[in-house]
């Protein structure tokens, strides 16, 4: 527990020590890169510490052997919570499952949720158009599991549910868009 310990501060040793020796699939970089950098937008658009450090948290139970428990054990049940909302269930379920299951879970889910998954979809989609401007846009939609219109599809379908019932001119809501006009012309 991060007991006396600042807990963004943990949650950056936790989530390194977790993703040890990950890697992107983008390139070359190593797997923590993505979730300081969700964590980053986050803190740097006025979010909360537990919001924050769910950030920096929510590919933890999804990539590696932590479960949501542990994320409870050691930051709290609302940490737990926005992690559980950002996370996929079962990967071995297809793809598209796997997609659905994301686009419900935050339709509704709490504003902490919606910008946590707001951001790590920012995170993705900007590696992406820099991976487009670098190698084209053959490449590397082929690199992926589905092409570009099922990634069209769940990155815009993702961004709707992100959106619904609350402001979406919200500045991290504002940045997907762009993103989603950038890559997908959205």
């Amino acid at each position: 527990m991060y007991r006396g310990k600042d807990k963004i501060e943990y949650a950056i040793y936790f989530a390194t020590k977790a993703h040890k020796n990950q890697k992107r699939k983008v390139e070359d970089v190593n797997m923590i890169f993505h979730p300081f950098t969700v964590g980053m937008i986050l803190q740097r658009n006025g979010c909360d510490e537990d919001v924050v450090a769910a950030g920096i948290l929510h590919d933890v139970v999804e990539d590696t052997p932590y479960e949501f428990d542990d994320i409870e054990r050691e930051f709290g049940k609302k940490v737990r919570d926005y992690v559980y909302d950002a996370s996929e269930p079962d990967k071995s379920l297809e793809w598209e499952e796997r997609k659905r299951h994301t686009i419900e879970q935050i339709k509704n889910a709490p504003l902490g949720s919606k910008l946590i998954v707001a951001c790590d979809k920012i995170s993705n989609l900007e590696d992406l158009s820099d991976c487009i401007e670098l190698y084209g846009e053959e490449k590397e939609f082929n690199s992926l599991k589905r092409g570009k219109e099922k990634q069209k599809w769940y990155y815009t379908n993702v961004y709707e549910s992100c959106i619904n019932g609350v402001d979406k001119n919200h500045p991290i809501f504002k940045r997907y868009k762009e993103v989603l006009k950038k890559v997908f012309d959205y």
